[in-house]
């Protein structure tokens, strides 16, 4: 190891000792869960270790690290209204093959979906049908090539389509709610009572 790998993780190491609790605790006071708690945590010192040229000397460190914290929380719940907000969005577009909508019980079949997926493919599915970004743009926001946002995308689609089919089954109900046709970024779009679930993948 070389020495100013040493000396990282030895700073590392003293942050971690010296501040743990005190972010444990921030973090439990304001997640919304002990699991988001602990993700924030863990994404806190994730971050601390990345930046470690960043963080102030003495109790400043502390502050910085509150600071950090702060930014991940934000960012859970930014991500929870967003996720809300698709389901709302993929709720409105479903369709049902009978053509008899039924709200309350496709509302918790999109849900049910949804909590089964992963929050990577929620992101995904998010920023394509309810942000409407492209490929190329979804690859900005997640730091990626435009070619490995739209595997993602495509993979994103065809777990929610498995998922909500495998519910909709269970549940005794034919339709399937269009997700990902009739646009490049994959919007909804209705079909007609008796047509094949619509999800054009990208390739």
């Amino acid at each position: 190891m070389k020495d100013s790998e040493l000396r990282g993780a030895l700073r590392f190491g003293e942050l971690f000792e010296a501040y743990c609790s005190d972010v444990v605790a921030y973090c439990r006071w304001r997640a919304v869960s002990r699991s988001d708690a602990e993700d924030a945590v863990s994404e806190v010192f994730l971050t601390a270790w990345r930046r470690l040229e960043d963080i102030p000397q003495g109790p400043d460190a502390r502050v910085w690290l509150y600071a950090t914290a702060r930014r991940v929380l934000a960012n859970q719940r930014r991500s929870r209204r967003r996720s809300a907000a698709l389901t709302e969005r993929l709720m409105a577009e479903a369709v049902v093959a009978s053509g008899e909508s039924d709200g309350g019980q496709e509302r918790a079949l999109v849900r049910a979906a949804l909590d089964r997926m992963s929050e990577r493919d929620r992101e995904v599915l998010l920023l394509a049908e309810w942000e409407g970004l492209s490929a190329e743009q979804i690859a900005s926001v997640l730091g990626c090539l435009a070619v490995t946002a739209r595997g993602r995308l495509h993979r994103s689609r065809k777990r929610f389509r498995a998922v909500f089919e495998e519910l909709s089954d269970r549940s005794g109900r034919a339709g399937r709610p269009a997700v990902g046709s009739g646009s490049p970024v994959g919007r909804p779009v209705r079909v007609r009572p008796g047509d094949q679930y619509a999800l054009e993948d990208e390739a």
